[in-house]
């Protein structure tokens, strides 16, 4: 089957897309895809420690489970992670679960997907 990317681009909890991106992420695996997710610009505040949201699912509990749907690593940004000015340590993701990308790594990921859908 495809390679499917998910790039998570939006904070969560102020519009329904983040969450809508990782639950297309983890229906995709239901199809038989090999699925990627790459968390890039505020979509890493989804994996924000600590979150408690009120009205909305949690996006990190959400994000956790992903390996159970054999998405893993969990791919982050570098260079996003830097410029919010967070660190690994700030992420609620058990380190062994993700990867930092570089640009060139970011890159080479996505032109070896066969789609990339961006949420």
């Amino acid at each position: 089957m495809a390679t499917i990317t998910v790039l998570l681009t939006q904070a969560p909890y102020a519009s329904q897309q983040a969450a809508d991106g990782i639950e297309f992420a983890l229906a995709s695996t239901n199809y038989g895809h090999e699925c990627q997710v790459v968390f890039s610009g505020k979509g890493i505040l989804q994996l924000l420690a600590n979150q408690q949201p009120a009205l909305r699912k949690n996006q990190l509990k959400q994000a956790r489970v992903l390996p159970f749907y054999d998405i893993e690593p969990v791919y982050v940004c570098q260079a996003s992670l830097t410029a919010l000015q967070l660190t690994v340590a700030d992420l609620g993701i058990d380190e062994d679960d993700l990867e930092l990308l570089d640009a060139s790594a970011l890159r080479q990921l996505l032109t070896q997907s066969d789609h990339t859908v961006t949420f």
